[in-house]
């Protein structure tokens, strides 16, 4: 099963205006095609996943796994909960890897439609709730009124999946959760909390100890603990950890994750540049 797994990066800098807009609770309308005639939803379905599991995966090939994906799913026949959760994940990579603000709100929201539907079929089930929340994160990051709401969401996701020890992406759930916690503000305001988010980032490296998008974000709440608590050895053992995972010679893609690792060391080099 291909997953993406660069979801975290939606909870940097969020801001909570005295505004709050809440997250889509909207799902796919109730008047889907019947006749499918020459047209083969399920068919189409396949190819969308086949696109996005296609790697290394370009912008473009998603793009188009995008279009099949909505293509198929204004049919009834096509919304299964599997095809609902892969479309989902397919809106979810480009919201993450598009650098157009626009086009990624855009598939945010067509993302988190997706999700709330998938939900309605299957509520509780890991892989809807899961990019429902990383959905929810990247539509707060993009526009801020929805903030305190998208939170919510992402505290509601992912505590589902960590109380029940549904691994999904690599540790995805903590992962994503702790990022939150290291980024947002503290009490009263928020659930920031860099030691909470430390550990959780310490969970999701014991679910995928080889992983290396769970290693940099682990060298974040290093350097951030170094800096806090005026620990520099943290400042050396996140150096060390961004060098052996990402950054090294010996340092190499997991398969089929070659655009992603890119983008992860990309983050790496900036996260060493701003710690200096």
């Amino acid at each position: 099963m291909g997953l993406i797994v660069a979801l975290a990066a939606f909870a940097a800098l969020l801001v909570f205006p005295a505004a709050c807009k809440q997250v889509s609770t909207e799902t796919l309308h109730n008047n889907a095609n019947k006749e499918e005639t020459d047209v083969k939803p399920a068919e189409i379905a396949l190819d969308a996943t086949a696109a996005f599991d296609e790697t290394p995966r370009t912008l473009e090939r998603v793009r188009i796994s995008s279009s099949m994906f909505a293509r198929a799913l204004e049919y009834e026949s096509a919304r299964s909960y599997e095809t609902l959760w892969k479309a989902a994940r397919t809106e979810a990579w480009i919201a993450e890897y598009s650098t157009d603000n626009v086009e990624r709100e855009r598939h945010a929201n067509r993302g988190i439609t997706y999700a709330n539907t998938a939900l309605k079929l299957k509520e509780g089930a890991a892989e809807a709730t899961f990019f429902h929340g990383v959905l929810a994160g990247f539509i707060g990051d993009l526009d801020h009124d929805y903030g305190l709401d998208a939170v919510s969401n992402i505290e509601a996701d992912m505590k589902l999946l960590m109380d029940s020890d549904t691994d999904f992406a690599n540790g995805g759930p903590w992962r994503v959760f702790g990022v939150l916690q290291l980024r947002a503000p503290g009490p009263p305001v928020s659930i920031g909390s860099l030691r909470n988010g430390k550990k959780n980032l310490e969970k999701a490296l014991e679910k995928a100890p080889d992983w290396p998008e769970n290693h940099l974000y682990m060298a974040e709440a290093e350097l951030m603990w170094a800096s806090e608590k005026d620990k520099p050895e943290f400042k050396d053992q996140a150096r060390e950890r961004l060098e052996k995972y990402l950054l090294g010679a010996d340092a190499r893609a997991p398969a089929g994750y070659e655009t992603e690792f890119a983008v992860w060391q990309e983050k790496a080099r900036a996260l060493l540049e701003a710690n200096k």
